[in-house]
């Protein structure tokens, strides 16, 4: 998989930029600073080099580069991280949804405005990206909730096997014949537009993406991942989603590879429902529209040409090579006492982020946000932490074997009075649990209303929140926007340090 890395000329974002720098041309265009202070590499859509959302020069061809690097049927670039990605991606399971309905009633002879009556659903796992529940808001899309049973709740993690997936879309085609005795089995499932699911996750957690993708296909539904985190997963095992029977991801490239902050791909699986009945360059075109949708006019040529570079600089050995040095950190913590996410010993350890080292502090008197902050106090950022989990995340650029030896010897030389220094006085007899709060409004519905904001306690049970609260993307929401606040909502925002919440002038 990896490419030739030893000149840029095989790159062809880069290779224009270093060009048109080289050429020392008078810039009577885009940007105001002229290519100064540094800048020289910062352009816009000059001739020949190509447009983002028309892309069928330089920009196209490192896409179709890229495809091939995936293994996909296209890759779409972005600039605006996984968020752009995440909007664009539901809007074209909408739109694959709504030319269903329609051949649906061809065949039964309805018209178009019956069935426009009902609003597309796509059903979700809880921790998902708040771009989702905004591209809910923006399309005007239901929201039906996935949160199955999990002892180990945290606001980070939302197990889904197969076997939930599959009992849930049954339990949903059960309680809309409940409603409607006349409904088939063909027509409620019309009304689902795709399953949607977060792996991983924040804490590094993979799910059964070819369990799940084959109970989707088994009701024609479509699977959207959400795989900011894993984009990697290509170059260790081939652990990516899109091999393992995905349809659409959209991965924040920036977020595991060598690029910028922003550079970000939509990938669409060879075999996607989504391609079924589709003229190919057209849906191209409708992909290309649906990112400009939600992405500015103004894309950054500095991000695409670290997407393009990407191409030389990724190396499938060197992502091999880091995994087994961050499992072997892994076992050197777990022998000193840490509880690893993980880790060799964890149920979870075959499906798990082989480059995040997530510590498990939840049985620990040991505060996490604590931790966090004496780590920086030592020169260590840390990517993530609530008060069970720290979260950090390693490449093949963090400096070997300097950084990882540095991490090991200020854990253990702060480990004697780690518990002292960063205690919580945790009350391990009342764990939390998580019930989906009852929705009264779908998000859409909130955007106009009325609200203000208040502070978290007690007076909040019975009012309805105007905006989805997640401490960190992506997350569970403890209440998404329309839903009513109850005792453990609120108890679930106090423990994360929530402190305010918009609220619906309902009342």
């Amino acid at each position: 998989m990896n490419q030739d890395n030893s000149n840029y000329i095989l790159y062809p974002v880069k290779q224009f930029i270093e060009e048109y720098k080289q050429r020392n041309k008078v810039r009577l265009h885009m940007p105001g600073h002229k290519g100064a202070f540094g800048y020289s590499g910062d352009i816009t859509e000059v001739t020949g080099a190509d447009s983002l959302y028309e892309a069928n020069g330089i920009i196209a061809e490192s896409e179709q580069k890229t495809a091939g690097l995936f293994g996909t049927w296209r890759t779409f670039y972005g600039t605006e991280g996984s968020s752009q990605m995440i909007k664009a991606m539901c809007y074209l399971a909408i739109q694959h949804s709504e030319m269903r309905k329609k051949a649906f009633s061809d065949s039964r002879g309805s018209s178009i405005a019956a069935i426009k009556k009902k609003r597309p659903v796509i059903l979700a796992t809880r921790n998902a990206h708040k771009s989702f529940i905004y591209a809910s808001m923006l399309l005007g899309f239901d929201i039906k909730w996935i949160m199955p049973k999990d002892s180990h709740f945290n606001l980070c993690r939302c197990e889904l096997s197969p076997e939930e997936l599959d009992v849930f879309i049954r339990d949903f085609i059960a309680a809309a014949r409940d409603n409607n005795k006349e409904l088939s089995r063909d027509e409620i499932l019309s009304d689902i537009a795709a399953v949607y699911i977060t792996s991983p996750d924040y804490l590094g957690n993979i799910l059964d993406i070819k369990g799940l993708s084959s109970v989707a296909h088994r009701y024609k539904l479509p699977l959207l991942v959400d795989n900011a985190h894993g984009a990697y997963l290509r170059f260790i095992g081939d652990m990516h989603p899109i091999t393992e029977g995905a349809d659409i991801t959209a991965d924040s490239a920036h977020k595991t590879l060598p690029v910028l902050t922003g550079g970000a791909y939509l990938h669409i699986a060879k075999d996607s429902i989504l391609l079924r009945d589709v003229d190919e360059v057209t849906y191209e075109h409708q992909i290309r529209k649906a990112l400009l949708m939600f992405g500015s006019t103004s894309p950054s040529y500095q991000i695409l040409e670290s997407l393009d570079s990407a191409l030389g600089r990724i190396s499938v050995f060197s992502y091999v090579e880091t995994a087994g040095r961050v499992d072997k950190l892994k076992k050197t913590l777990a022998q000193m006492g840490f509880k690893i996410c993980g880790s060799n010993g964890d149920d979870n350890s075959q499906r798990f982020e082989p480059l995040k080292l997530t510590f498990d502090l939840s049985d620990s008197n040991v505060d996490a946000v604590s931790l966090l902050s004496l780590l920086s106090d030592e020169g260590i950022e840390c990517e993530y932490a609530d008060p069970d989990y720290l979260v950090t995340m390693w490449s093949p650029y963090n400096e070997y074997p300097r950084d990882f030896e540095r991490f090991e010897k200020i854990m253990k030389r702060h480990l004697p009075d780690m518990v002292s220094r960063c205690s919580s006085h945790k009350d391990f007899s009342n764990k939390l649990t998580f019930d989906l709060p009852e929705v009264r409004f779908q998000p859409y519905e909130t955007m106009y209303m009325p609200h203000h904001l208040e502070k978290v306690d007690e007076h909040l049970i019975g009012k309805i929140a105007a905006d989805s609260v997640i401490s960190c993307p992506p997350a569970i929401a403890p209440v998404a926007a329309g839903e009513v606040i109850d005792e453990n909502v609120v108890k679930v925002l106090k423990h994360y340090s929530i402190e305010e919440i918009d609220i619906l002038d309902m009342q």
